[in-house]
């Protein structure tokens, strides 16, 4: 008997977001989009970190730190979202999430994540494993 492994090969998944479903194809390039995505946020996340430490810098220096990193995280989680789906579909998906960065950061993780095994599926479930859920309560 063979062992099916087909699974573990994700070539696209689709997504709803509001009203509208989308549909991502994963490439390599893709993934090594996300990378530069999860170091870039790493670190902009850590200069922000450091600004609570910082005594020597005023509340306005701080302020300006946080705002550009948001800013950064903000730009870089957009074009993730136009690498993975293409600039129409990206602005749709940041209107309809009222260009907030952490929204944004989310679904750009959220739809890598998708495509690397089915821990989302089993996080948030599917359609069909909803349906079987109703089917068995």
């Amino acid at each position: 008997m063979a062992i099916n492994i087909t699974s573990l090969v994700i070539k696209s998944e689709n997504f709803v977001i509001g009203k509208k479903t989308y549909t991502v194809r994963y490439t390599a390039e893709l993934d090594r989009e996300f990378s530069d995505v999860m170091l870039k946020t790493g670190q902009l996340f850590n200069d922000i970190k450091k600004t609570d430490y910082d005594e020597d810098l005023t509340l306005d220096e701080q302020r300006k730190i946080v705002n550009d990193g948001y800013a950064e995280m903000l730009s870089i989680s957009k074009d993730y979202l136009v690498a993975a789906l293409g600039q129409k579909e990206a602005d749709e998906i940041v209107h309809y999430a009222d260009n907030r960065t952490v929204t944004i950061t989310k679904i750009a993780q959220a739809i890598f994540e998708a495509g690397q095994d089915d821990e989302l599926k089993q996080k948030y479930g599917s359609n069909r494993k909803q349906r079987r859920g109703k089917d068995n309560g």
